[in-house]
């Protein structure tokens, strides 16, 4: 029998988050979704997919799952939406900040809701229990859903003045980073959408606060199987914080850089590239990281100055994309480096109208000279390049130009 009263409680609560729904404006395109390159049909019978107020997608549940090729169920007394597939079940219970994957509770960042007596659900959780792989496609407003061999994803996340780099490939999540002490919340809350379960590693580059400002939120919000830091300590209140939590941290490693090798999945590994720990400033001393994904190369780079960068350059090699030093100081990204990398496309984390006017006018003019393409936060927001090892592509085509430095 329906309780009529908590029915009506339940009605007006969802009303109330229909109003805080974000519709898709009547100028723009409506939000369409993929799977293996294939479009799933929406229509008024089951509903339309939208991006609600938390900016996730929410799609239909049942005309996705379905077509996904789940079974799908609806359990009323828990008000659950279930799916099930190949042995794996997820539960969705509506209204809340959770989903159930084989009885574990996996957080997410916004709610399952219904609206109009149709239940929708926040797609890339969902998706990504079954082991399938979510991307967005923002300029055609398209989710992308695959399945088969999973792709690697680089994320340079936009932190303002500051880096956090998050690298994605399945089951493993490394972060680079976590911007300045004003970025923490940003950073957890983009690592909610990716992170499945524990995040793998946590890399911090160098003492400075607009690179471990953001760490002790990250630290607070996720366990951390293992943390990698420069060795190089500071006296600030900033790092101070990062660096109690890290010691904190629960079943959590705690190293220093030096020459390694990280497996990440089939013909793809991080390395870290010791370039001594004689440095007398904290940017020299930046951990160096190089991404290897089949045939697809992008190195990390820290604030490691012109000083290292030429006295390190029998360390590099070619590759395909550089994250560029230090923001895009006149100080990083030497003519002798360049040379040796040889980079095909750069990527710049910076806030416009910064201080320090980065990037500067003569590390944008050394990276043109090259033949790179750059693209940066300030004009992109966060970049996301995803590779299959073979080829590779960026969420955006608004490389910066000279007009784009530091005045």
């Amino acid at each position: 029998m329906i309780n009529w009263k908590k029915f009506g409680q339940f009605l007006l609560a969802a009303s109330l988050l229909c109003a805080l729904i974000v519709l898709p404006a009547s100028a723009a395109e409506p939000v369409r979704v993929t799977i293996d390159g294939e479009a799933v049909v929406f229509d008024s019978t089951y509903g339309y997919p939208f991006i609600d107020s938390a900016n996730r997608t929410q799609v239909p549940f049942r005309k996705t799952l379905e077509t996904f090729g789940c079974t799908v169920s609806w359990e009323d007394a828990t008000r659950t939406a279930i799916a099930e597939k190949d042995g794996v079940t997820v539960r969705v219970p509506i209204g809340q900040s959770y989903i159930q994957v084989d009885g574990e509770t996996v957080t997410i960042d916004t709610t399952s809701i219904i609206v109009n007596n149709r239940t929708y659900l926040p797609i890339r959780a969902v998706l990504e229990a079954f082991g399938a792989q979510v991307s967005w496609n923002n300029s055609t407003r398209c989710v992308i859903v695959t399945t088969g061999d999973p792709v690697l994803r680089v994320h340079f996340i936009d932190v303002g003045q500051g880096d956090a780099t998050l690298i994605d490939y399945g089951q493993m999540e490394i972060l680079i980073d976590g911007g300045d002490n004003k970025a923490g919340n940003t950073v957890v809350s983009y690592l909610s959408s990716y992170v499945d379960g524990p995040l793998d590693y946590l890399i911090a580059t160098h003492p400075d606060a607009d690179h471990v400002g953001g760490l002790d939120d990250v630290l607070a919000a996720f366990q951390v199987n293992e943390i990698i830091d420069s060795g190089y300590p500071a006296t600030t209140k900033t790092y101070q914080k990062y660096w109690t939590a890290a010691q904190a941290e629960p079943d959590s490693i705690l190293t220093f850089d030096e020459d390694r090798v990280i497996s990440l999945g089939p013909d793809t590994v991080l390395s870290v590239i010791e370039t001594g720990d004689a440095w007398t400033t904290p940017n020299d001393s930046s951990v160096v990281c190089q991404l290897i994904c089949g045939n697809v190369t992008v190195l990390f780079t820290g604030d490691m100055s012109q000083t290292v960068e030429q006295a390190s350059l029998s360390l590099f090699g070619d590759v395909d994309v550089l994250k560029v030093g230090h923001h895009g100081s006149t100080s990083s990204t030497c003519k002798e480096f360049l040379q040796v990398v040889n980079p095909e496309y750069a990527v710049v984390s910076y806030l416009v109208g910064n201080s320090y006017h980065h990037p500067t006018l003569k590390a944008l003019q050394r990276l043109f000279d090259q033949g790179t393409t750059v693209y940066g936060t300030g004009k992109s927001g966060s970049i996301i390049l995803t590779t299959d090892g073979q080829t590779y592509a960026f969420n955006t085509d608004l490389a910066l130009t000279l007009a784009d430095a530091g005045t």
